[in-house]
């Protein structure tokens, strides 16, 4: 399997049927019911309204989820994921929402969308966002967002649907053990409430502001479950970029004054590059739209202190408030954002936007490989990764976990590292993207690049063990699946070669990503790819498996 098809493979898995909503039910669909189930559009794009601050859908889209509800397994009220919680525990929102109908409202609390988590839960879910969600995709107003929870009136936060992207975006990183004393049977039961929630508040347009629809919709993307009806990533991205485009957010931004629409459009901008990495889909937003030096107005945070009360809620993640961390949180974006250009630069250099048929017979608007690219246009790309590496600040930097004694897991040393550790492996995969193109068009250069190649996939092998050896494996984002891909994907070949050591070194590649995927998969469903590929290649190895 070539790594388009394991890409497509990614898609596919996506869109799978959740065993544990299933296990209960026997409901048999016919074909009409599946495929309307299946949540396929025919179009490719997300209509695009004319009205500022409407949601932006795919047509007909609730009589879809309409049918779905009417044809599809029942699902569990969003409030039957806790249970024995005590009754002053059990808070909702007494938000305005003067778009809804009575009727509407009256279901959005039926259906439990505009529950409150307990405030011991909420607050770990704030800390576990504020350390590995934020510094690397900051969509919210921070300093704004925990006064107006932890200090105001929570109930009557101006926007339930924000409220619950965030908990939802957070709930990836806590344990186990937090969920369940909250009332919840699983993490994984807490995640996909949490993202049930989001979702009925995003299609009952509860939020009228367009820019925080996209926050919303940013977060929204951080839910890797499966199941009927599920949408991938991509299609919360889609929807969140053609509302930038319908209120004109690029347009809105100038170079020398700061708002936080400038962060917005970055995270947009970051996003948009790691996607069509992973999907092989093209770009959203060209690089001609992009503007370097509106980076010189991207502030991260406030100089104002936190307030008092949010500091001691928040525990041990408080110190990620202080400002020398703030300072490091945003030099990292800054280089995220940096690194994501260069990756839009060989993306549009590699590849070119094409039909192409897909497994299912169908046809659809993706990413092909450019049949002719110039070896200096290869050259010059790889120096604008090269040039990326040695230009990195000295704090973003990674280096071995072991090197920090002392500190445990949730120290703020511990936490960046982990988002630094993101960006190495990030850079490192973008260029054996580069390499395994270039050495598969059979040039000169053809044994130099394979040499490059194994170096580089060695590298984050070694990455990856000294993550799981200091027990930080598991808080990597769900892009790093996407990595794992892609690695697996390049050090395949080499396990077919007869030099012992390039066999041996391959087959420690492969053993590196299966396990990092079994530490992610509790979290992203999607690892199980990475998992069957790799027990595939071992049993084509061994001959256990038919070619």
């Amino acid at each position: 399997m070539d790594l388009p098809s394991s890409l497509t493979l990614l898609e596919a898995f996506s869109n799978a049927e959740d065993v544990d909503r299933l296990n209960g039910s026997q409901v048999d669909l016919d074909a009409f019911g599946q495929f309307i189930a299946s949540g396929r559009k025919p179009i490719s794009q997300p209509h695009m309204t004319l009205t500022n601050h409407v949601p932006q859908t795919y047509p007909l889209d609730s009589y879809l989820t309409t049918i779905n509800e009417l044809l599809s397994p029942p699902t569990p009220d969003l409030i039957l994921g806790e249970y024995n919680q005590p009754f002053e525990l059990q808070r909702t929102f007494e938000t305005r929402l003067p778009n809804l109908s009575e009727e509407s409202k009256s279901y959005l609390h039926l259906k439990g969308a505009l529950r409150i988590v307990p405030v011991d839960l909420r607050n770990e879910l704030l800390g576990a966002y504020i350390k590995y969600v934020h510094p690397l995709l900051p969509v919210i107003d921070l300093q704004w967002f925990l006064s107006s929870v932890m200090v105001e009136d929570e109930s009557r936060f101006p926007s339930p649907l924000l409220h619950q992207a965030v908990m939802l975006a957070g709930s990836a990183f806590i344990e186990q053990e937090a969920a369940v004393k909250a009332g919840f049977s699983s993490r994984k039961a807490l995640r996909r409430t949490l993202f049930g929630r989001a979702k009925l508040l995003y299609e009952f347009e509860t939020e009228p502001d367009a820019y925080t629809q996209i926050q919303a919709l940013l977060l929204m993307m951080q839910w890797h479950g499966s199941g009927v009806g599920h949408k991938i990533p991509t299609y919360w991205f889609d929807l969140a970029y053609s509302t930038a485009e319908r209120v004109g957010l690029l347009g809105s931004l100038e170079t020398g004054s700061f708002s936080h629409k400038h962060r917005l459009w970055w995270c947009l901008y970051v996003r948009d590059r790691i996607l069509s990495l992973g999907f092989r889909r093209p770009l959203r937003i060209p690089n001609s739209d992009v503007t370097m030096s509106l980076l010189e107005s991207t502030r991260y945070y406030s100089s104002e202190p936190y307030h008092d009360l949010v500091l001691v809620m928040l525990g041990e993640a408080a110190a990620m408030l202080n400002w020398e961390n703030q300072e490091r949180m945003m030099l990292l974006f800054i280089q995220e954002i940096k690194l994501a250009h260069c990756v839009g630069v060989i993306i549009n250099l590699l590849y070119q936007d094409a039909w192409s048929p897909s497994p299912s017979g169908d046809y659809k608007y993706a990413m092909v490989p450019k049949s002719n690219v110039p070896q200096a246009a290869i050259t010059e790309c790889e120096q604008l990764l090269k040039t990326w590496i040695e230009d990195l600040p000295a704090p973003a930097h990674y280096f071995s976990p072991s090197l920090l004694h002392g500190c445990h897991t949730e120290s703020p040393e511990i936490v960046l590292l982990v988002h630094q550790a993101f960006l190495y492996l990030l850079h490192l995969t973008t260029m054996s993207v580069l390499y395994q193109d270039a050495s598969s068009r059979g040039d000169g250069l053809q044994t130099t690049l394979i040499s490059e190649m194994r170096g580089l996939t060695s590298q984050v092998n070694e990455i990856l063990n000294e993550l799981h050896d200091c027990r930080i494996l598991h808080f990597l984002p769900g892009s790093t699946i996407t990595i794992l891909i892609i690695i697996l994907e390049a050090s395949l070949p080499d396990l077919k070669v007869s030099d012992d050591i390039v066999r041996m070194q391959a087959m420690s590649n492969l053993y590196a990503c299966e396990e990092a995927a079994g530490y992610l998969l509790q979290t992203y469903p999607a690892a199980e790819i990475v998992l069957s590929r790799a027990q595939n290649a071992r049993g084509h190895l061994l001959g256990l498996t038919a070619t």
